[in-house]
């Protein structure tokens, strides 16, 4: 099969007039396309390991109370450092299970996160920057993929990664009802390496 598919190549290459050596790809070439997507992921490696993670929800008074017991949570590079993965984990305490995956995108000099669940199938995405403080921050108001109420509302999300140390960071998310004029907290994920807690 491999054999065929590289004779169907070859021959489709010398059937549009082109030297299959012009078409080739020299690695160090490939690999500059990415640059600068590679160096600004560079700056999220203090969020790539395995975590536990501990969630918290904010009280009429102000406190976080922790809303389940702690998991386990994987982030992994891909495709050689243009990505990462936060691996979805099993959950103690919540039905559905989320797969998130931040990207930088150098064309328009923005970080992307995108995160699908297996409950209600809608892919938010949230874009943003690294902050001074070298803080992520991505909101879902310039894609407009707000969470949808039964009732018609709209809920955005804003998520703040902080990175404390390489052993510690904490995703801050807020919700705006009024299209991003406003932010309340909504959750707090504490994540502390595997290993170090």
């Amino acid at each position: 099969m491999l054999r065929s598919f590289t004779f169907a190549t070859v021959t489709l290459v010398a059937g549009l007039g082109l030297p299959a050596a012009a078409l080739a790809q020299d690695e160090a070439t490939r690999r500059s396309w990415g640059a600068e997507a590679r160096a600004e992921m560079a700056r999220l490696a203090p969020l790539a390991g395995d975590w536990v993670v501990t969630e918290y929800m904010p009280q009429p008074d102000g406190s976080w109370h922790a809303a389940e017991t702690a998991y386990r949570e994987t982030t992994r590079y891909l495709l050689d450092g243009l990505a990462q993965r936060i691996e979805a984990p099993e959950r103690p305490a919540q039905p559905w299970r989320l797969e998130t995956t931040i990207q930088y995108d150098q064309n328009r000099d923005v970080f992307r996160l995108v995160a699908l669940d297996d409950t209600w199938g809608n892919m938010d995405v949230y874009e943003g920057v690294m902050t001074g403080e070298g803080d992520l921050v991505v909101d879902d108001l310039r894609a407009d993929t707000p969470y949808l109420g039964a009732d018609g509302s709209r809920t955005y999300f804003r998520l703040t990664f902080s990175i404390e140390s390489p052993d510690r960071n904490t995703l801050h998310v807020d919700a705006s009802r009024d299209a991003g004029e406003t932010w309340q907290p909504f959750q707090r994920i504490e994540r502390v390496r595997f290993g170090t807690q």
